[in-house]
């Protein structure tokens, strides 16, 4: 099995240790039911050592039981930063490199070979069992017998809806084609029609569909949403191109062996936290989310107001072209401090934008017109610009009339 992926350019990583961590049995059992700390775990990594700064891939494995090992994905790593952590270790709970510098890699995973991820065992050779890490080539990882290497068949229809009610849920609404089911305050739907991400969730989650994937959920690249009309617990769908409102979710797949973790997963991310406090993202129909919880979710750039920036703008940045939701960010165009509360919710009071498009908007050090022509300031340097992919010449497509008392009070800001 191969993925056309030079061997000299992977680190291989076997994550296992005999010692029980603070809240886990396992590092199996962290990467089950905990995808963030996981992540941060495995992005954690001693100082200096060239195997993890050399290999831009890491081919990552972690072990079910003592003679287990099974494949959880790829990765591409970059070296973010070397540091002291300012975090407890996800696993053991104490200052990960003894509290000394420690690197600080961003991970994020590959498609290929995904399918296979949680499902496939290897047979890890006896004399390298006690490595956790090494390079790719001359390492020969046989398919293990018990295991072969095929995708765990996806959940669908009434085995997905038999499934969920064994988890506690219920079903609360059926149409021929959609079956809507409750757990608490969390809805999901199962499209009964199709085998193609049959389970639809809130389109909060799009945001955090890299954490899903990792854990072995089936997910659209680039995340988006999926809209029907009877989706009536979700929020409505508003877009120019479509001549009646819908309703929009977020269909994946799971298998039987992922889904509880998806639904811990989901539980988790059910909130968000902002200065105020923990907020709810999503809120059944009968308890609707309260104009507190939508302002305080809008001044984190997350909750309704982003759903709908990702909605309005086909969930991509108009000036760079990014459509990685993790790399995206709500921007208020007139700040939340000079905005009444209706203004901080109004979604052409906003843009889609990446993460450093949005760092310069936000210090107006690049602003637009109405017609959507990119103004940079001048100290912004032509070896900066450069850098950022910025030309004089940009021009966002897009904007509406509704726009256009938002973006006159930002190029009041500006600095030319």
């Amino acid at each position: 099995m191969t993925a056309g992926i030079k061997p000299a350019d992977v680190c291989i990583i076997r994550h296992h240790t005999p010692e029980r961590g603070k809240d886990f049995a396992t590092l199996h059992d962290l990467w089950r039911a905990d995808a963030v700390g996981f992540t941060r775990y495995q992005a954690t990594q001693e100082s200096g050592r060239p195997l993890f700064r050399q290999r831009k891939i890491w081919a990552a494995f972690v072990c079910p039981a003592p003679d287990e090992t099974m494949f959880i994905g790829l990765f591409d790593a970059t070296l973010s930063e070397t540091r002291k952590a300012d975090w407890l270790c996800d696993y053991r709970g104490d200052e990960p490199g003894d509290g000394e510098a420690v690197d600080i890699f961003t991970t994020q995973p590959r498609a290929d070979l995904a399918e296979h991820a949680g499902v496939l065992r290897v047979d890890w050779p006896s004399e390298n069992r006690r490595s956790w890490a090494r390079k790719a080539e001359g390492l020969t990882l046989r398919i293990s017998a018990q295991q072969p290497a095929t995708p765990a068949a996806l959940l669908t229809g009434d085995a997905l809806v038999a499934a969920l009610e064994r988890h506690g849920f219920a079903r609360t609404r059926a149409t021929k084609k959609l079956v809507q089911l409750r757990r608490g305050d969390l809805v999901v739907y199962v499209k009964r029609e199709t085998e193609a991400r049959p389970l639809v969730i809130h389109p909060h989650f799009v945001d955090i569909a890299e954490e899903l994937r990792a854990i072995g959920v089936e997910v659209p690249v680039p995340a988006r949403s999926y809209v029907n009309s009877n989706l009536r617990a979700f929020p409505a769908y508003h877009a120019d191109h479509r001549a009646t409102e819908g309703r929009h979710g977020f269909a994946v797949g799971v298998g039987a062996t992922r889904l509880g973790a998806l639904l811990d997963l989901l539980e988790r991310s059910a909130t968000i936290p902002t200065p105020e406090g923990v907020v709810r993202a999503v809120a059944p129909e009968e308890d609707p989310l309260t104009e507190r919880e939508r302002l305080q979710a809008a001044r984190v750039g997350q909750g309704e107001f982003r759903d709908r920036l990702m909605i309005y703008w086909n969930g991509a940045c108009p000036v760079a072209g990014v459509d990685h939701a993790a790399l995206l960010r709500a921007s208020h165009i007139k700040a939340w401090r000079e905005a009444t509360n209706a203004e901080r919710l109004d979604p052409f009071n906003g843009i889609l934008l990446c993460a450093h498009i949005d760092a310069l908007f936000d210090r107006h050090l690049i602003t637009f017109e109405d017609d959507g022509r990119l103004c940079i300031s001048s100290s912004v340097s032509d070896e900066n610009r450069s850098r950022l992919g910025l030309e004089p010449a940009m021009r966002i497509t897009g904007l509406d009339a509704r726009h256009g008392e938002y973006l006159a009070h930002h190029r009041s800001r500006f600095q030319p």
